[in-house]
């Protein structure tokens, strides 16, 4: 008798590159139950039509309300997460991410993290914040191996 597994799945990540390579794994999370906790813009709310999408406001660390946004963001998403209450959060960063892994990681959830696919030869700021919370750590480059010893090899996910 063939059991599958049931999961639910967050994928926490920023606009850009950070969601378009989230979304490279759509063969992997369409198989299990899903939501999004991303930043609202444009082209979220689009993506809100097909997907769970839950909305964060965008933040920029070197502007004036930087920590106001990053208080509220991090309610928003600990509201998200208590209200969804996934099994993993998967995330590509960055920023408004963060918050997301280290409270889901407080809630008992396991997190996997997957370093940024430009970042070739440095890490990024949010894989330093995450690394090490992180269950698994994945970098796409083996150059980055000398700032994450415990990271696991994934090679490209484009």
């Amino acid at each position: 008798m063939e059991r599958k597994v049931k999961l639910k799945l967050c994928l926490a990540c920023t606009l850009g590159g950070h969601l378009t390579q989230l979304m490279q794994l759509q063969p992997f999370y369409s198989q299990y139950d899903h939501f999004f906790i991303t930043e609202d813009r444009n082209m979220t709310r689009e993506l809100a039509k097909v997907e769970n999408v839950k909305l964060v406001k965008q933040i920029n660390r070197r502007k004036w309300n930087f920590l106001f946004l990053l208080v509220y963001n991090s309610i928003l998403s600990l509201a998200y997460l208590l209200h969804e209450k996934p099994d993993i959060i998967i995330s590509t960063g960055a920023l408004s991410a963060v918050p997301v892994c280290y409270l889901g990681k407080m809630l008992g959830y396991k997190v996997i993290f997957i370093e940024s696919y430009a970042k070739v030869s440095s890490p990024t700021l949010s894989g330093k914040l995450v690394y090490r919370i992180a269950d698994l750590f994945i970098i796409q480059w083996e150059e980055l191996r000398k700032f994450y010893p415990k990271a696991v090899y994934g090679g490209s996910i484009y």
